[in-house]
């Protein structure tokens, strides 16, 4: 991704593109941005990030601050939580284990 700053706040994003949230049995077309990680200490693969504002997940969270979701990319879908919404409306990103979007396992795709 290509940035005018030196160093941009998104470069180490894992996905940035549209996603389907789905919530209560509702899917809500979205844009989002993960990172995911390796946690040393249990071994497990946790990914986080942020869903851009978005007035129809807004009203179907209603205030709730942590909330079953399942994440879908154009890769797979995959459990998490919605949290609560920062002060731009944008609700976090929760997952563990495999995310929902390509994951590089082989050397030869990150060389």
């Amino acid at each position: 991704m290509s940035s005018a700053f030196a160093h941009s706040p998104h470069e180490g994003s894992d996905y940035i593109g549209p996603a389907t949230i789905i919530v209560r049995g509702t899917e809500i077309p979205a844009q989002v941005e993960i990172k995911g990680y390796r946690e040393p200490i249990d071994g497990i693969y946790r990914w986080i990030g942020r869903i851009e504002p978005n007035d129809a997940l807004t009203e179907i969270l209603a205030g709730e601050q942590r909330t079953k979701a399942t994440i879908r990319t154009e890769h797979s879908a995959r459990p998490a939580y919605l949290g609560d919404p920062d002060p731009w409306n944008r609700y976090r990103i929760i997952g563990k284990s495999t995310p929902p979007y390509h994951v590089p396992t082989e050397l030869s795709e990150v060389e």
